[in-house]
């Protein structure tokens, strides 16, 4: 077959290909899409899901639009995306391991991330997930106030990598790193003469083993402030519950550089401070 027929077989492929895409697009069943996602959300009892459209999406995926998540103990405690894109991933498939890539938009920022499953076409036994968060401002999200009993502020950017089996997550191991710039942290009560903690910059880094937190460093960098933290916290399946076990230091430039030794318990939502 002469090149110019060659040509012509790859043209007509392609454009079948494009035809079949297009005509998936306009008969895309959305409805019935979002109908079977929320039939599966149903499906745990404290889960509240609403989603406004279903959307197909190039590279072959489904957009969700207007996903809001909730708990039935606490509706107001919601997670929101404008939109939430979900698709395989096909380079996995072709090896034989289901994986998921997705991104989402929200809060004024976007999050990416992907979920791999190691055994052969399962979802079960093992997996890895990976996540990066660019430019979320975290005051505009409902569940993060409410788990910290406190309004916050700020826009965070970071990444988080996870390694577990589907049946037990809670056994896995992680790291997240992240940074938060230009917020503030309200108080609870006045210490030191600070009713919130203004900063220009936080910066952490975490580990996640067996069920609980490992602070390796969080530093806070504001102009009236600087707050220096290391040590552990054990999660709780309500997430305000989560036991603290910190200890650090304050130093305070407005006050000639004066250095306080800090230690905090308690649990996230009704955190206990002492000065040494």
């Amino acid at each position: 077959m002469r090149p110019r027929n060659h040509r012509a077989v790859v043209g007509y492929i392609l454009a079948g290909v494009a035809m079949l895409i297009l005509f998936l697009y306009l008969r895309f069943p959305g409805g019935a899409v979002t109908e079977t996602i929320k039939a599966e959300a149903a499906r745990y009892p404290g889960l509240l899901l609403s989603i406004d459209a279903a959307r197909p999406a190039i590279p072959p995926g489904v957009t969700l639009e207007n996903v809001t998540a909730g708990f039935r103990g606490r509706p107001e405690a919601t997670l929101h995306a404008d939109s939430l894109g979900v698709r395989p991933g096909w380079l996995s498939l072709l090896r034989g391991r289901l994986a998921l890539v997705m991104a989402a938009e929200g809060y004024g920022g976007d999050v990416r991330g992907r979920i791999e499953f190691a055994n052969i076409y399962s979802v079960k036994g093992p997996l890895s997930a990976e996540m990066n968060i660019r430019e979320i401002r975290i005051e505009k999200c409902a569940w993060l106030r409410d788990a910290l009993a406190r309004q916050i502020t700020g826009t965070l950017k970071g990444s988080a990598t996870f390694s577990g089996a589907a049946e037990s997550l809670k056994n896995g191991t992680g790291n997240i790193d992240f940074t938060l710039t230009n917020g503030s942290y309200q108080l609870q009560e006045n210490i030191l003469g600070f009713e919130r903690i203004d900063f220009n910059k936080v910066d952490a880094k975490v580990s996640f083993r067996n069920g609980a937190l490992k602070i390796a460093g969080l530093t806070l960098n504001g102009e009236k402030i600087r707050i220096s933290l290391k040590g552990n916290i054990l999660l709780a399946d309500d997430f305000r519950e989560s036991q603290i076990d910190l200890n650090g230091s304050i130093e305070i430039p407005m006050q000639g550089n004066k250095r306080v030794t800090l230690v905090i318990s308690g649990t996230l939502g009704n955190p206990k401070t002492r000065f040494m």
